[in-house]
Parts: C-alpha cells; structure tokens; sequence
C-alpha cells in the first residue's frame, strides 16, 4: 500500500474534515444496499435474482400491478420489496430448488431418484444473477415469508 500511495497519492487542496456525522434517521444499511426496479405482474408476483416474489394481497399491493416497485438486497443477504417507502409483504417460490440429503433419507422409495437428481443438480450452473450482489454459498429456500 505504501508503494501504491507514493506512486498514486495527491495532497488534499484542503485539509479540514468536511465529513459529517451521522444523523439518527440516516440507515447504512439502506443507503449500502443494492437498489433494482421490478415492474408488478397482474398476478402480484415479480422475478427478482431468479426467484419469483408473490405480494400478499394486502389493499396497497392490489393497486401495484402493473406498476414499479424497488427490491432492496442488503448486504447481509436481507431483501425488501418497497413501494412509496412501505415495505410490502411477500412470499418467495425459489424456481430451481435443491434436493438435499434429508428429503432422500426421508424418502426410501425415492431415495435413489433424488439422489440421482442431486449428483445432476451439482453439474448445472445454479449461479443467480450476475447484477445482484449475493454471496457465493449462501442458502436458497424453496419458501420463504419475509
């Protein structure tokens, strides 16, 4: 690094801290999160990281369709989906669900099935979308209500 500075480094055309503390209504979490409009189906659903959301047909979700909404991914792996500064309510249906080693224990007769589709599973690409920041490993629930 000190290399880099003596390389790259400029001197401040002013040395006073302008920076400002943090107000109580000011939220990192919300500025440092990763913002992406999703238009509303008809149906209340929309596709977001390859997962489809279904809101719940509260009195405010029912006059979204076919509007925007904004899907807010927090870097510790939260989601919202916000609409006017409300969270909505919403269900996922994860489209490329797992088989795991439970559900082929579990299962005596299709036991040999699941485990075949599993040793498949592992040879697709089961990445999600290159824009949303994910972490690589983190869990994918099949349902989740949020």
């Amino acid at each position: 690094m000190e290399t880099y500075n003596a390389r790259f480094a400029k001197a401040p055309l002013d040395d006073r801290d302008i920076h400002r503390p943090l107000a109580g209504h000011d939220d990192l979490n919300d500025v440092f999160a990763w913002k992406e409009q999703r238009s509303v189906s008809v149906n209340l659903t929309l596709q977001y990281d390859q997962v489809l959301f279904m809101l719940e047909p509260t009195g405010i979700a029912r006059s979204l369709a076919r509007k925007r909404v904004t899907v807010i991914d927090y870097p510790d792996g939260r989601l919202a989906i916000r609409h006017n500064g409300i969270d909505l309510p919403y269900r996922t249906f994860d489209k490329r669900p797992q088989v795991n080693q439970a559900a082929i224990v579990e299962n005596k007769r299709l036991g040999p099935i699941l485990a075949y589709i599993a040793e498949q599973q592992k040879e697709l690409d089961m990445s999600r979308s290159a824009k949303a920041p994910r972490r690589r490993g983190q869990k994918n629930h099949m349902f989740k209500v949020g």
